[in-house]
């Protein structure tokens, strides 16, 4: 009889086939014993597709781009290498014969570790789109069988290997036909994203992101090779069970799972761990070569069938006994430790010499609820959990919690995390999540764009039951009438992508540049601006067009809010740096927001006078240009003031010798920045010349000086001095607007506060009347 696996590699043999196949072009040397034969040598080779790498005297090293089917085949070979799998097929023309009547069984890729057998069928598309995977399908259940007998024969049936059959795909999409028929086969689909995905996991944990491999692709199988005991004591928290067991971590491992906060292809509502850090898992691996150990408990959550355990001895509500850990890879979801664990990865002694243990506090079947909160609690008492991450965690967290507060909070948070993964998404891999690298083009952030989303109530917003009845969502523009969760999201993904799109295709450039110079549209600014605008404009349809924004479809909103769009895109389209820099620089506040969103509907207005809404009315009504310029000069001439009067009473008190007024009268922070700037002057001012406006307020409060000034600078009567010389503050502040011109014009009212001061500086400071009476000069 035949041999039924031939072409199989192991071991160092190995490293050769992956330094090729990890490669993304093919590589070989022609060489002649002239100079004149090897240019005709390569010009041939040229014809074929190959190009040169390397010339050398006699030789020249040439490299061709491989096929995009075997380029796909050799990824996923060469993940499942670096993953640890231990025995994999030479080349793509391994073939399994179960019999010597039976045909060879050709299979792309065959890996093999100590507990399975993982076999991938690949296929690709040239052009993109949906592509039938119906004759891959067939082949698998026509060769399943015989592969397993195959498998058999070769390693022996005591070995009770489980063999898994998958597809790899790139650049296509799956028919939803498909997609039924491989998922009711159990055979898994691994997309170019989870490759993606898994060898930035393997970068980081090495082999042991095997088992975190084998979690997604055989959830809740049962595999013999892993049926493990361990001694343990079984206790009680309230309802819940726990389990306390020392193990190997190598053991535990094989078990555990940890979800990241990463994308990858499918939605995993229980998605909630922070992606580990390398060089914490480095550091780590280095404790334990240096015979480290960890004192705490590293932290599971069985989630899989009950957990049987075969109690001993027990002691009122603690027993002894045995515990049954259940055979199955990702049955034990790792709530904290991940990086004690994961460490063992990265430590240099080989497990099969490692005889250390692990303390494990292990709870069975916690609701994901429970789970994550228990994360949330161990993880802020040891390190602040940011903002982003908290988002992530609400977001599958509460998609069906009973309040509806967290329902819609949790809806916005998903909505907003599909918009980096949507295929129509123009924003998709552009929100930082805690997993990523921040970086000009991937800006935005979930909470932001979760916020904008919620403060605008596109989804929804909450109003209390009449006559003490409960809370109820009331729906948002973007919502299905009903708010049905998986409805809603879906809509308003559609929605807010082709929004967005408008604005992405229209400002190719501008969009591209992210938050990089010169870049507005596309940063957590701009998109707060741009969601606002969205709830501005729905609420315009809605009433010009007579319509109710929750009864159309995604496509219908924004079909009819696109012309209003158009002239916004226009003005963008022209910009200058300044235009630019005016939105960039208002500030991050929710004011600020409404600001730039008011000045694009003053845009969309000028543009087309029917866009007539009340606020943009109040809004061009209130800004004052040609009062800014005037405030400008008033400023400058309130710090002249300023500037004569307070160094002339610092000097009338403490003197000039030896700079006392300088020394004593003003503070050191405030001598401080001054010697700052003046040393790295050319030193023709003088240092105090270097003074800011809002300087005077600290020297005015600062020491006895107020004595000497509170008569004179008291604009509001009375209250802290600090409070009593704001309008100094308030004053500076109109100034980083009247010197900044892309900041924008003062308000009416700003204009009038500036002209105010100025009247109150000039009367009472510039001729330093006696006293000013003990009333009010300016308002609150």
């Amino acid at each position: 009889m035949p041999q039924v696996l031939t072409g199989l590699l192991n071991g160092e043999a190995l490293k050769p086939v992956y330094a090729a196949k990890s490669k993304t072009c093919d590589e070989k040397t022609v060489s002649a014993s002239s100079k004149e034969s090897l240019d005709l040598k390569v010009v041939g080779e040229e014809a074929d597709g190959w190009r040169v790498v390397r010339r050398n005297q006699r030789s020249v090293r040439l490299a061709k781009d491989k096929p995009a089917d075997r380029q796909l085949e050799d990824d996923v070979w060469s993940l499942l290498y670096r993953m640890g799998f231990k025995e994999l097929n030479f080349d793509r023309n391994f073939a399994v014969q179960a019999g010597p009547n039976t045909p060879p069984r050709q299979l792309d890729v065959f890996a093999k570790d100590d507990e399975t057998v993982f076999i991938v069928e690949c296929t690709h598309s040239q052009i993109g789109g949906s592509k039938s995977v119906k004759s891959l399908l067939d082949k698998i259940a026509a060769i399943r069988e015989e592969v397993l007998k195959a498998v058999q024969s070769h390693y022996g049936r005591t070995k009770k290997l489980k063999v898994k059959f998958a597809i790899a795909t790139r650049n296509m999409d799956w028919r939803e036909s498909d997609r039924t028929r491989a998922g009711n086969a159990g055979i898994p689909i691994i997309t170019e994203d989870d490759l993606s995905y898994f060898n930035r996991l393997t970068d980081i944990l090495k082999t042991a992101a095997r088992y975190q491999f084998l979690g997604r692709y055989f959830e809740g199988e049962k595999v013999e090779g892993l049926k493990l005991k361990v001694p343990a004591t079984q206790g009680r928290v309230g309802r819940r069970t726990f389990y306390n067991f020392l193990i190997s971590p190598h053991d535990l491992l094989r078990i555990c799972y940890v979800s990241h906060m990463a994308k990858a292809s499918n939605d995993d509502l229980d998605t909630y761990q922070r992606m580990v850090k390398p060089s914490r898992l480095n550091a780590i691996g280095r404790y334990i070569d240096e015979g480290g150990t960890f004192p705490t408990n590293i932290v599971v959550n069985f989630k899989r069938d009950n957990l049987q355990f075969d109690r001993k001895e027990s002691f009122d509500d603690t027993s002894f006994g045995t515990l049954n850990l259940p055979g199955q890879y990702g049955s034990a979801w790792v709530i904290d430790g991940q990086h004690r664990l994961y460490g063992y990865a990265h430590a240099e002694r080989a497990a099969e010499q490692d005889r250390s243990v692990v303390s494990v506090l292990a709870y069975e079947n916690l609701p994901v609820r429970e789970e994550i909160e228990m994360f949330v609690d161990i993880n802020t008492q040891q390190v602040k959990v940011s903002r982003n991450l908290v988002n992530e965690i609400v977001s599958s967290l509460n998609v069906d919690d009973p309040d509806p507060k967290k329902r819609l909070d949790a809806l916005c948070a998903r909505v907003a995390l599909r918009l980096d993964s949507y295929s129509n998404s123009p924003i998709k891999e552009r929100i930082l999540t805690v997993a990523q690298e921040k970086s000009h083009f991937r800006c935005l952030t979930l909470t932001s764009l979760a916020d904008g989303i919620a403060e605008n109530s596109l989804l929804g917003s909450i109003h209390k039951g009449t006559k003490g009845g409960p809370a109820m969502i009331l729906a948002g523009p973007l919502a299905e009438p009903s708010v049905d969760p998986k409805l809603t999201m879906n809509k308003a993904t559609e929605a807010l992508a082709a929004y967005f799109s408008l604005f992405a295709s229209g400002l190719e450039a501008q969009w591209a540049l992210g938050d990089d110079k010169g870049g507005y549209i596309c940063t957590n600014l701009g998109l707060r601006a741009l969601t606002q605008l969205f709830r501005r404009l729905i609420a315009f349809v809605e009433r010009t067009d007579d319509v109710r924004a929750p009864t159309l479809d995604a496509e219908d909103i924004v079909d009819r809010i696109s012309r209003y769009v158009a002239p916004l895109i226009k003005y963008f389209v022209s910009a200058d740096a300044g235009d630019i820099t005016r939105f960039r620089n208002r500030g991050s506040s929710l004011q600020s927001v409404d600001q730039n969103c008011l000045q694009m509907m003053a845009i969309i207005h000028d543009a087309l006078p029917a866009f007539d809404v009340a606020e943009v009315r109040a809004y061009i009504e209130s800004q004052d240009a040609e009062g800014t310029k005037q405030a400008r000069e008033m400023i400058d001439h309130i710090n002249r003031i300023l500037f004569d009067d307070v160094l002339g009473a610092l000097k009338d008190k403490f003197g000039e010798t030896g700079d006392a007024w300088w020394l004593k009268g003003v503070p050191k922070s405030v001598r401080n920045e001054c010697d700052k700037q003046y040393n790295e002057s050319d030193g023709e001012r003088e240092r105090w010349r270097y003074l800011y406006l809002i300087n005077y307020s600290e020297i005015i409060q600062h020491d006895d000086n107020w004595e000497m000034f509170k008569d004179f600078y008291n604009f509001y009567g009375k209250g802290k001095k600090a409070d009593l010389v704001r309008w100094i503050m308030k004053i500076n502040k109109a100034r980083q607007i009247t010197h900044h011109a892309e900041k924008g014009p003062l308000s009416r009212d700003q204009v009038e506060f500036v002209r105010r001061v100025h009247e109150l500086v000039r009367e009472h400071i510039e001729e330093r009347n006696p006293v000013i009476p003990n009333h009010r000069y300016l308002p609150d």
